[in-house]
């Protein structure tokens, strides 16, 4: 069989979970079977130098709306200009342009990636998705949370959509011996003494970073060496600080923003902790989990397909407080208070969290989405 073109199609290329993934596939895929090929529609993005310098051609085609008549005709023109055989969009804002370029290409394949549940910020928006995922040949969901998620939204057919478990690597995140250990917590300006809880996320409200501050103060009253670490940044870095400021926290509460080095980071640290009001399935927690962390996540998404209770991490159940979807407060404390204390529970969590990991590597989830876009290829239709 020839080689196939694999266009990806995004909105733009940040250091996210979602476009980092990309590039772990991409740069993995076999380059004898395929030829990607990535097209953003806003802007580059800090990864598209990371896709180029290993030789995936990156595009933009800036578009004013998602049906923006001449964003449409530029990227038709991209897919013909490189002889595209396979669309694979990611998210509402590409999934729609991608969909509509069936209309004009009969012959191409084309996949739409959900990567959340509840993803869609308005009834039009639901309605164009409803009618438009219909059209595609093949629509992906990070987890079955998400898939049953777009199943009862869009009303879709359940041969419509398939769950492709996101997969970590390995050999990028794990467990660091004693000796680096102590080098990256000096590095860092972490006391060997200390207990780091670490929350890698966008600092945007969904993540629910409000929420860990406010009970930080409860935490710190068992074990002053109690520090909480967040990595990430968002719009609502000021007002996050501001609130650390005003509880008293800056002493404890480290903000490290935009980071390069998170295995790192992640495999110094002694708790993960993700209390979020919605995911689809988490990088974060697969990350933290191959670094052999326990993790404290909420009970969102496709979290419990990830972790199993108690075993190898914990899951908070939610709550609405104030009309906001958050962790239940007490449950989350009384949790991390047991794994502050207890460095013999946190050791044998994560023991069980590295053995998790091994079903979900980046290289099995490599070789399924090869093997869908051959079949998708081949036959045009795919039966979960």
């Amino acid at each position: 069989m020839r080689k196939l073109r694999v266009l990806r199609l995004i909105t733009w290329l940040p250091t996210g979970g979602i476009e980092k993934k990309i590039v772990s596939v991409l740069s993995r895929l076999d380059r004898n079977s395929f030829d990607p090929f990535v097209c953003c529609l806003r802007e580059r993005g800090i990864l598209a130098d990371k896709l180029e310098e290993i030789g995936i051609p990156v595009e933009v085609i800036p578009f004013r709306s998602r049906l923006d008549p001449f964003g449409l005709w530029r990227l038709q023109r991209l897919v013909k200009r490189l002889n595209i055989d396979i669309v694979h969009s990611h998210m509402y804002r590409a999934n729609t342009p991608a969909t509509i370029l069936k209309f004009f290409n009969p012959h191409l394949r084309v996949i739409g990636h959900y990567h959340n549940v509840d993803t869609w910020e308005s009834w039009r928006q639901l309605r164009l998705d409803q009618w438009l995922a219909r059209k595609r040949d093949l629509n992906l969901a990070v987890s079955h949370a998400v898939r049953k998620n777009v199943i009862q939204h869009l009303r879709l057919p359940p041969e419509k959509i398939m769950t492709l478990h996101n997969g970590v690597d390995t050999n990028e995140f794990h467990p660091v011996s004693l000796e680096e250990w102590r080098l990256i917590r000096k590095e860092l300006s972490w006391p060997e003494e200390a207990v780091i809880i670490t929350m890698v996320a966008r600092l945007v409200r969904q993540k629910n970073h409000r929420f860990v501050i406010e009970n930080a103060s409860e935490l710190l009253r068992d074990n002053s060496q109690t520090f909480f670490v967040f990595v990430g940044s968002g719009p609502e870095e000021a007002a996050l600080r501001e609130l650390t400021r005003a509880r008293g926290l800056e002493n404890h509460i480290i903000f490290l923003g935009t980071r390069e080095d998170i295995p790192r980071i992640l495999a110094a640290s002694d708790i993960s902790i993700l209390p979020s009001s919605k995911e689809g399935f988490s990088n974060t927690v697969l990350e933290s989990m191959a670094c052999g962390l326990p993790v404290v996540a909420s009970d969102v998404g496709g979290i419990r397909e990830i972790i199993d209770h108690g075993l190898n991490g914990y899951v908070i159940e939610m709550t609405t407080l104030q009309g906001s979807l958050q962790p239940k407060a007490h449950e989350f404390v009384r949790i991390l208070r047991r794994l502050i204390k207890d460095p013999q529970l946190r050791a044998s969590i994560g023991v069980k969290a590295l053995q998790t990991v091994e079903a979900f590597s980046i290289d099995a989830m490599v070789k399924r989405t090869e093997s869908l876009y051959r079949m998708l290829w081949e036959k045009g239709t795919i039966r979960p």
